[in-house]
C-alpha cells in the first residue's frame, strides 16, 4: 500500500512539473513573439537615426532643401498635397502631440496655426507662414513656441529625417495650412 501511494505522489509531481513547464514555455514563447515584433518596429525606427544625426549637425542645408520643395512637387494640387500631409500626420505620429481641434497637447495645436501670429519662447513673435512651418518641421528647435520645451519634437521626428524629404515637408505644410 505504501508503494502505491509513493507512485501516486511521483505521478502527481511529474504531472505538476509538466503543467508548470508548459506554462513557462508558453510564457517564453509569448514574450519572444512580443519582443520580436517590437524589435522589428524598433529596428525600423533606429536604423534611420544615424542619418538624422548627421543632418542635424549640418542644419543649414535643411532650409535650402525645404525651400526647393515647391519646385520639385509643384505638379501636385493643393488638395493632393494636403491629403498626403494628412496621411503623414497620422502615420508619422504627429497626431500624438498636435491636435486638430484646438486643444492643448505636448505640442501646439494645428487648428488655425497657418497665418497666425506665434509667440516664441525667446519673447519674439513670428507669423506662421509656409517658411516658418517648414522650418518648424525640419528644425523644431530653431524657433520654439512659448510654453513648450525644446528637444521634444526634434527627438520625436529625428527618425523620419524630414530635412531629407522636402516633398513630405511640403505636404505637411499644405495639410497644416488647410486646418483653419
Amino acid at each position: 500500500m505504501a508503494q502505491s501511494q509513493s507512485g501516486d505522489g511521483l505521478g502527481r509531481w511529474l504531472l505538476g512539473g509538466l503543467v508548470v513547464g508548459g506554462i513557462v514555455l508558453g510564457l517564453l514563447v509569448a514574450a519572444y513573439a512580443i519582443g520580436y515584433h517590437r524589435g522589428k518596429d524598433h529596428a525600423r525606427v533606429v536604423a534611420p537615426k544615424p542619418a538624422a544625426t548627421t543632418t542635424t549637425t549640418t542644419p543649414q542645408p535643411a532650409p535650402t532643401t525645404t525651400q526647393a520643395a515647391p519646385t520639385t512637387t509643384s505638379t501636385a494640387s493643393p488638395a493632393q498635397l494636403a491629403a498626403r500631409g494628412k496621411q503623414l500626420y497620422t502615420s508619422d505620429g504627429c497626431s500624438a502631440c498636435h491636435s486638430l481641434s484646438g486643444s492643448a497637447g505636448a505640442g501646439p495645436t494645428l487648428k488655425g496655426l497657418a497665418g497666425s501670429s506665434v509667440a516664441l519662447a525667446d519673447g519674439s513673435t513670428v507669423t506662421a507662414d509656409a517658411g516658418y512651418l517648414a522650418r518648424s518641421i525640419t528644425d523644431p528647435d530653431a524657433q520654439v513656441v512659448k510654453g513648450y520645451q525644446p528637444g521634444v519634437m526634434s527627438a520625436a521626428v529625428a527618425s523620419h529625417d524630414l530635412s531629407g524629404k522636402p516633398a513630405d515637408v511640403q505636404a505637411l505644410v499644405a495639410f497644416i495650412t488647410a486646418q483653419r
